[in-house]
């Protein structure tokens, strides 16, 4: 379908406002309620007059003919107001044509209470935002409780060095150099050994994981699950994103095993997304355009299921 730039949407809405406006005149003229009264207001003055009888008999002729007159001024009137009522509505139609709203009308509903298959589908992607949205709340609520959990496990000494580390740990944005991919390994690697047991640790170990499934580097990625699996507490570790690190990161497992054709641990990865995460969701990449609305992991395991049916 074509897109509608913001000159013609404007020029439909004025169009459409003008032809509003046309129409409501019309049914004002057509039920003006003083045309009848024209000629009995004249004809009234005709009989109460007293002073001819001539008058008095040629008052009604007079009055007829003078709401015949205005009658008429005002049919040629309605009539010059239905055409160009009609010859805007050409208008539209042709405006509506160009612009391709003739075949967005389908798409944005079929009348009062009915919603066409856009809006419908633009009502749920808000839906899974609005559910994404206080998911993410309350993940990021409870990852600050586990983030100041450290703050009291540490001596101030120790927690600005296990700051630091978190901080040379994470992934950069934008181009990287070698230089920079060794420094990160480097002090992701100091903070797994110094620090196994702080949160902030699971959380740039499940960063590092999230950058490599974007660059889409499967055994890097896989070594990185690995170290969240063997801590129990990094099985909840959130981003400071907001993302579930465990979920996602099967996820694109997922879907990288089934293209390499690798069935089985597919398989398992599906049945423990679906067992263990049922209230999770999804934020899926994009390489360019805006971001996916987030999914259920039941949603994105059923997908994933019929592409395994279907390499089968």
């Amino acid at each position: 379908m074509k897109s509608v730039q913001l000159p013609t949407a404007i020029s439909v809405v004025a169009l459409v406002l003008s032809l509003v406006s046309v129409g409501v005149q019309v049914r004002r003229d057509t039920q003006d309620p003083r045309l009848p009264e024209m000629g009995l207001a004249a004809d009234a003055g005709g009989a109460n007059d007293s002073k001819s009888q001539s008058a008095e008999i040629d008052a009604p002729v007079l009055a007829a003919a003078d709401l015949e007159t205005k009658l008429m001024a005002t049919s040629a009137q309605l009539t010059d107001k239905v055409a160009r009522l009609e010859q805007g509505l050409d208008g539209l139609t042709r405006l509506m044509r160009a612009s391709g709203l003739d075949s967005a009308a389908a798409l944005w509903g079929g009348g009062p209470g009915t919603p066409g298959p856009l809006l419908e589908q633009l009502g749920k992607e808000a839906a899974s935002r609005a559910q994404f949205q206080a998911r993410r709340e309350e993940l990021t609520r409870r990852a600050a409780e586990s983030r100041d959990k450290d703050y009291a496990r540490y001596d101030p000494e120790r927690y600005s060095e296990l700051e630091e580390l978190y901080k040379a740990a994470r992934p950069g944005r934008g181009a990287d150099t070698e230089e920079g991919k060794t420094k990160r390994t480097d002090a992701l690697n100091k903070l797994v050994e110094e620090f196994p047991e702080a949160y902030a640790t699971g959380v740039a170990v499940a960063e590092q994981a999230l950058s490599e499934a974007l660059d889409g580097n499967t055994g890097q990625v896989e070594s990185y699950l690995q170290t969240l699996r063997e801590s129990a507490q990094y099985g909840d570790i959130v981003t400071d994103q907001g993302v579930e690190a465990l979920p996602n990161i099967q996820a694109f497992l997922a879907r990288q095993y089934i293209e390499q054709n690798r069935i089985d641990e597919a398989s398992a990865l599906l049945q423990d997304l679906s067992a263990n995460h049922s209230d999770s969701l999804i934020m899926e990449p994009t390489t360019g355009g805006p971001p996916k609305p987030p999914r259920t992991v039941q949603q994105v395991v059923d997908e994933l299921r019929q592409q395994l049916i279907t390499t089968n």
